[in-house]
């Protein structure tokens, strides 16, 4: 049985429970260390000093801190628990004020947001002509974090009042998630092909359950196209489409994403720099090109022609290809076999 943790997600819960553990006075928290130290005290009191130091390598001193301890507290084992041994007094950055507001202007009004290594290029010509002393590129970045030195961009309204862009936060597929059912989860990609000095957008999508696949290539890289596709591929599937994952690439944006909410669909938005995350869609991607894409790729100039060779591949590919993932059966077979669809039932495959 899987047991789930209904504060999950609710950020700096663990910190405060764990406080409230540490500081409550009905609880005692006993750790493994204040359970060795007691068994090493029980053996110093039986078997003496030599004895103590042969088998634990204790110093008396600590012995003896460590009884004066257990014995003050009355005998409590968990009052030889580790404290924090971080110092009291922690050293402070100290930063010349006049270092701070270079570093501030070089990000707002000279190049916004410029990045900590080309700030120390400008920042050691500033501190020479200033009779500073220079401060290494990590501690620029610490600088630029702890004062937040960040530029926000800005957008003019028609009464010219500036308001800050607001980024809108994105629904990440959850940890470990169960795909149990075709259509619960639907990945989608763009793959970019320019050859002939032509250059055209495939876009691709995959059941991650069954390996159902649909593809067609556009013109345009933009969210019409995306959303024209996805209506074209709700027509294809033979089961309703519940949730789709995507890239954060631009064309998965605006329409696209309108529709999605509009059709009641989930959109989950992949990690940034984490392609293995959307990894059926990634390998995907690399069949269809080496199967299909790189041998028919003289046919991109006349798109219509490109697309009907494309979906009399995905006919053979749905139906007689043999997949690893699936036991060696075709995605069709797939369905077939598991009673996800019946026999009499079938996908219109034209665009």
């Amino acid at each position: 049985m899987k047991i789930g943790f209904k504060f999950y997600g609710c950020r700096g819960f663990g910190t405060l429970y764990n406080y409230g553990l540490r500081h409550n006075p009905n609880y005692t928290m006993i750790t493994k260390e204040a359970e060795q130290r007691v068994k090493i005290l029980k053996f110093w009191r039986q078997y003496g000093l030599k004895a103590t130091q042969s088998a634990f390598g204790a110093k008396r001193s600590t012995l003896y801190g460590w009884w004066r301890i257990y014995q003050s507290s009355g005998y409590r084992t968990d009052s030889l628990n580790p404290k924090s041994q971080a110092p009291k007094n922690r050293r402070k950055r100290e930063i010349n004020p006049k270092i701070i507001n270079e570093i501030r202007r070089l990000r707002f009004e000279v190049c916004p947001n410029m990045g900590k290594a080309k700030v120390k290029f400008e920042l050691d010509d500033f501190c020479k002509n200033n009779h500073l002393a220079t401060i290494s590129e990590s501690t620029i970045g610490r600088v630029i974090k702890d004062k937040k030195i960040y530029h926000h961009r800005q957008k003019v309204s028609h009464f010219g009042k500036i308001k800050p862009i607001k980024k809108q936060p994105k629904e990440r597929k959850p940890v470990g998630l169960v795909v149990d059912s075709p259509g619960d989860l639907i990945e989608l990609d763009t793959v970019v092909k320019f050859a002939y000095g032509i250059k055209r957008y495939i876009i691709t999508a995959v059941d991650i359950k069954t390996r159902y696949s649909f593809a067609l290539a556009y013109t345009k890289h933009d969210s019409v196209s995306t959303k024209d596709f996805f209506k074209k591929l709700e027509q294809v599937f033979p089961y309703d489409i519940r949730a789709a994952q995507t890239d954060n690439g631009s064309e998965f944006h605006r329409y696209f994403r309108d529709y999605l909410k509009q059709s009641q669909i989930k959109h989950y938005w992949n990690y940034p720099g984490r392609p293995y995350r959307n990894g059926h869609i990634e390998k995907y991607n690399r069949t269809i090109q080496e199967e299909f894409i790189d041998w028919h790729e003289v046919l991109l100039e006349d798109l219509d022609l490109f697309n009907q060779k494309l979906v009399d591949w995905l006919l053979w590919y749905n139906t007689k290809r043999r997949h690893w993932g699936l036991n060696l059966t075709s995605p069709v077979d797939y369905l077939i076999k598991n009673n996800f669809v019946s026999r009499m039932c079938w996908t219109n495959t034209g665009i």
